[in-house]
């Protein structure tokens, strides 16, 4: 049988940042498919150093915290990092009920939560909004997607948008897509993408 993944978001009390308070990995799996996370063991640490405070942008994010910040503790591990996850349904309270019931500790201001994720601070900016209206306006170091192929083949040239706004040296981590844009390609297992078109990139 299936997993079935169900998030019943409820009201969350801020505890504040709290270096100590790790994801429990237990609790984690109740929020992804098992096989997908198995799998980022397959990802190998990229040797760059990112800004002090790399920005890194995840458009379509649904209710996903966890990936985004596995790949990043996993490929780049920065001390800290501003991350702007952006859809177009409201989904900031299931983000916080997944961060609390994973055992995060976390400061809220508006609609920004401020956390440790293991070693790394973040900084997340949770938007209600459409990434197609934003992305001209969007710059970042770190371009992260996840399941949003479909949507974004109705929105002509994103990718050159998405590899247009990205600062130089930074990277595009995806599941599917940017065979045409003109990136420094790193070795990367297919199995991490359904799409078997898993691609890490660098904008030189």
């Amino acid at each position: 049988m299936g997993q079935c993944i169900v998030i019943s978001e409820r009201p969350v009390t801020p505890k504040g940042i709290n270096p100590e308070a790790k994801p429990d990995n237990k609790k984690i799996l109740d929020y992804v498919f098992k096989d997908d996370f198995k799998k980022l063991d397959l990802l190998n640490p990229i040797n760059h150093e990112l800004p002090q405070e790399p920005a890194l942008l995840y458009p379509g994010c649904g209710a996903d915290a966890i990936f985004p910040l596995e790949y990043v503790h996993r490929l780049f591990n920065p001390k800290q990092i501003r991350c702007i996850f952006i859809d177009k349904e409201y989904v900031f309270q299931q983000i916080a009920t997944i961060l609390d019931d994973i055992g995060i500790s976390f400061a809220q201001k508006g609609q920004t939560l401020q956390f440790y994720w293991k070693n790394m601070l973040v900084h997340l900016d949770v938007r209600h909004d459409d990434i197609f209206k934003l992305i001209p306006s969007l710059h970042f170091d770190i371009y992260f997607e996840r399941a949003f192929r479909i949507m974004k083949s109705e929105y002509n040239n994103y990718e050159s948008y998405v590899f247009q706004q990205l600062n130089n040296n930074g990277f595009i981590i995806s599941d599917s897509g940017f065979q045409n844009v003109p990136l420094q390609k790193l070795k990367v297992a297919q199995a991490l993408s359904s799409y078997k078109e898993m691609i890490i990139g660098k904008k030189e």
